[in-house]
């Protein structure tokens, strides 16, 4: 798990516990200006189910605990997951930077209140509707014609 603040125009993320052992970090900075969305309670099987060419480097056992860098083969960008419930995880997006993408377990705040917290510093109007959100489980994900899934 992991808790998060907003400092300085920059958020912090500290991966607590014995995740820093398992995550093979203990802290990551980004700049507010470098995320470009947050999702709260993504849907992480993409990550949690990796092809087989990606690499990971931490932790990674499904269904219980993802905690450390993903190397996507497609070179689409590193991800970094820290995660044993995704229904208490927050998906922050990003742009010029190492990872393209972290996926917390938030101990700190709801997944919802994490959300929330990044947009208010971002200026960004908050709630589901403020950024583009993942569906929720039972929700049925809407494909624009002509792409795939």
């Amino acid at each position: 798990m992991a808790t998060i603040e907003i400092k300085d125009n920059v958020l912090l993320v500290t991966v607590e516990g014995f995740d820093k052992i398992l995550a093979l970090r203990s802290s990551i900075t980004v700049p507010l200006a470098h995320i470009t969305g947050v999702t709260a309670r993504p849907d992480i099987s993409k990550v949690m189910y990796m092809p087989v060419e990606s690499q990971f480097r931490g932790v990674r056992s499904p269904g219980h605990v993802l905690a450390g860098t993903l190397i996507m083969a497609d070179g689409s960008g590193n991800v970094f997951c820290d995660v044993r419930d995704e229904t208490k995880s927050v998906a922050i997006d990003l742009q010029h930077d190492e990872f393209k993408r972290l996926i917390l377990e938030v101990s700190d705040r709801t997944p919802e209140q994490a959300r929330d917290l990044i947009l208010t510093a971002m200026g960004r109007p908050v709630g589901e509707s403020s950024v583009e959100s993942e569906p929720k489980p039972d929700e049925p994900r809407v494909v624009p014609a002509g792409t795939s899934r």
